[in-house]
């Protein structure tokens, strides 16, 4: 049944990893440029790295943004706006003139004057309105945009004016008030005279007409300035790119992306070609880890964490290209792949994953041979100065090492080209300076990864090997002799993993916790014991036996309770493997020789050790543990006791799934003979003083 199991377990975990690769290419080639792209890379100012260029085909010379908005703002500034002359509103204001002038004159005591003044009014509106009268709003908009010349359509036909010659409805009304104020003054405020509300503008804006004209100009305005015959000579190996052979070089790569674009046979293309490239280098990630990670490859978490930060990065690139400045790709943060990669795996894994990443990306950075050089010397300095991550001073300052390779490979790559230093673009070395900050978020990244994923860094272990946590205190206070016990195998575990090739932080805090279980019964375990105090004479061996295993049952507990890392965990559960309570079973055994003992009641539940760490503290405890049983501690004996005990290890197969060779085992029996022989060297008796009258007398003198 258990088979079974493991076997469905199995199958599915299979099943995940390879629909996580799967969906990874087809995300990554979704975010790959859907055009092929322009086989030559070039810059302004820079040399031509190719052979002769010759245009194989007729193409037109494109003109730049700048300069088509350039002509775009031109058009706008030097275009006029329209107004319509409107020919019945003199006719309307004049003829109510002519008619409530007679009611006026039948109606006043002085009809000569009103008559006369009446006749001058008209005369002037007839001259005004034949000039032009705008609203007061339209008047002061053209004075407002400093607008000198409008358009002005009269019978369909538009005749230019300067605005200077069109008056304002204010003028008009304060010009008539002004030339006859007394002949106004002596008569009645009758309706006639109230100029405001009477007087209308015959010249009113055409936004409809404007607009249309507008747009009429911008759309005939040329987006090209040329022609390139095909068989012409464009540019030669080693000349500078001047701004026309940049503009055709320019047209060049925007006239072969039409004609791609244009193909759906190019376009298919395309799409197989970056589809291939994509699952090429996630293959090579897969082969790898499969075939040297095999303990990577079998987490489902490494997997989904590796292909999550490929991907991240590489969207993060086409959003940043795409609907940005390409050139602030280099704000990025890429060394972030390498330097997480190496704190929770390896610094080849770490490498081999940024290597991926940035070759994926520079499909989409517009300079890729550049892209690759200075994300592929970045990531190697970033392993090489940030491996282990246990100070903040070491961030800042593979931050500042970083920040340093970029810029100084930027430099090396440019005086290179041109061995011109005005060429450069200065705004680089301020994206890498943006870069080095950027990388200061290793450390809430970190934590983030630890949270979701469950993985443990450096700087997470020094936090937990510190004594006066909330379960060492406990075990220092409850079971004081399981607590030296358990720093003796964090000090051996630790100075071996660091022999062999371990991660030493992790053997010595894994060390540390592996037998928290045994504070809910310290007096069950000989080391807490008083001299001839053995609560185990009154108990049978199954029960004594229950009461040993279920001390890892209860480590685990407490530390999932305590929130503990799975990491560490892992050290509680097999710290014993599935041995046996060998005293116990004995005991048993000679109690009832004439029967079969049931071995899971002597048998821990396991699993066995299968990292490197955890085959560590499983030898380091058995060995430390049994080292306190010597009657005599000499070389011969510890010697003898270590090569038993890791031999007896080895031959019950306990470490069988763990990546620990047999000469990394010897390596362990070495220093643990050397370090055991230190702890338990023989001290030196100091001879006890002799002395006599005459000395007593000396001193007593003195």
């Amino acid at each position: 049944m258990k088979k079974e199991v493991n076997k469905r377990r199995h199958f599915f975990d299979e099943v995940y990893k390879t629909l996580a690769f799967l969906i990874g290419v087809a995300l990554l080639s979704f975010l790959m440029p859907h055009q092929s792209k322009f086989q030559y890379q070039f810059e302004l100012g820079k040399p031509w790295q190719y052979d002769l260029l010759t245009a194989t085909f007729d193409f037109p010379i494109y003109k730049s943004a700048d300069d088509l908005q350039h002509e775009r703002n031109a058009i706008i500034e030097s275009q006029h706006p329209y107004f319509d002359y409107k020919e019945d509103v003199k006719e309307k204001i004049l003829l109510e003139l002519n008619e409530k002038a007679p009611a006026v004159l039948h109606a006043a005591p002085n009809s000569s004057l009103i008559e006369s003044t009446s006749q001058l009014i008209a005369t002037y509106l007839d001259k005004a309105y034949e000039k032009g009268i705008m609203s007061n709003d339209d008047y002061q908009y053209l004075l407002d945009n400093k607008i000198e010349k409008i358009t002005v359509t009269r019978n369909k036909i538009g005749l230019s004016h300067t605005t200077a010659n069109i008056l304002p409805l204010d003028q008009v009304i304060d010009q008539l008030k002004k030339e006859y104020p007394q002949r106004l003054e002596s008569l009645l405020p009758i309706e006639l005279w109230d100029f405001e509300k009477w007087l209308q503008p015959n010249v009113t804006y055409n936004e409809e007409l404007t607009l249309k004209i507008k747009n009429e100009e911008l759309n005939s305005l040329s987006v090209t300035s040329g022609m390139i015959q095909a068989g012409e000579r464009i540019i030669d190996r080693g000349e500078l790119v001047t701004e026309e052979d940049f503009r055709i070089l320019e047209s060049l790569k925007k006239e072969s992306s039409i004609r791609r674009e244009g193909s759906l046979d190019e376009q298919l293309t395309t799409i197989i070609g970056q589809t291939l490239l994509v699952t090429s280098f996630i293959l090579l990630l897969y082969l790898y880890l499969r075939l040297f990670r095999k303990q990577y490859f079998a987490s489902k978490r490494v997997i989904t964490l590796l292909l999550g930060m490929i991907i991240g990065m590489v969207a993060i690139t086409s959003a940043v290209v795409n609907y940005g400045n390409a050139s602030m790709i280099y704000i990025i943060p890429y060394a972030l792949i390498p330097i997480i990669t190496s704190i929770f795996f390896d610094t080849r894994t770490g490498l081999y994953t940024h290597y991926i990443t940035i070759f994926l990306a520079s499909f989409i950075a517009p300079l890729p041979f550049e892209f690759i050089l200075l994300q592929a010397a970045v990531g190697m300095v970033a392993i090489t100065t940030l491996r282990d991550i246990s100070q903040r001073s070491q961030l800042v300052n593979a931050a500042l090492a970083i920040v340093i390779t970029y810029s100084l490979i930027y430099l090396g790559y440019g005086l290179t080209l041109d061995d011109s230093l005005q060429q450069m673009n200065a705004w680089m070395f301020a994206f890498f300076f943006l870069n080095g900050i950027l990388l200061l978020l290793v450390y809430p990244f970190v934590y983030v990864i630890e949270q979701s994923f469950g993985f443990i860094s450096n700087m997470r272990l020094i936090e937990l090997s510190d004594v006066n946590s909330p379960l060492m205190r406990k075990l220092s206070e409850d079971a004081p002799g399981t607590f030296q016990h358990s720093m003796q195998v964090a000090n051996l575990a630790s100075e071996i993993a660091n022999k062999i090739g371990g991660n030493p932080m992790l053997a010595r805090t894994g060390a540390l916790y592996h037998d928290i279980g045994k504070v809910h019964s310290p007096a069950f375990f000989v080391e807490n014991q008083a001299k001839g105090n053995n609560p185990h004479q009154y108990l049978t061996p199954e029960a004594s036996a229950q009461i040993i295993r279920q001390h890892v049952l209860d480590g685990v507990s407490m530390a999932k309770e305590a929130g503990l890392p799975r990491s560490i965990i892992e050290f509680i559960e097999t710290h014993h493997g599935k041995s046996m309570t060998r005293y116990f079973y004995n005991e048993w055994c000679n109690k009832h020789p004439d029967q079969e003992p049931n071995m899971e009641q002597f048998t821990y539940q396991g699993p066995n050790p299968y990292t490197k760490e955890l085959a560590i503290v499983m030898i380091c405890d058995t060995v430390e543990a049994a080292s306190r049983s010597l009657n005599e501690y000499t070389d011969e004996s510890i010697s003898n006791l270590v090569e038993k005990l890791v031999n007896g290890i080895i031959a019950e197969h306990y470490l069988d799934k763990a990546p620990i060779t047999l000469r990394e085992i010897s390596e362990a029996k070495e220093i643990l003979k050397e370090k055991l022989a230190n702890i338990y060297h023989t001290r030196i008796a100091y001879p006890e003083l002799k002395t006599t009258n005459k000395t007593t007398e000396n001193t007593t003198e003195k």
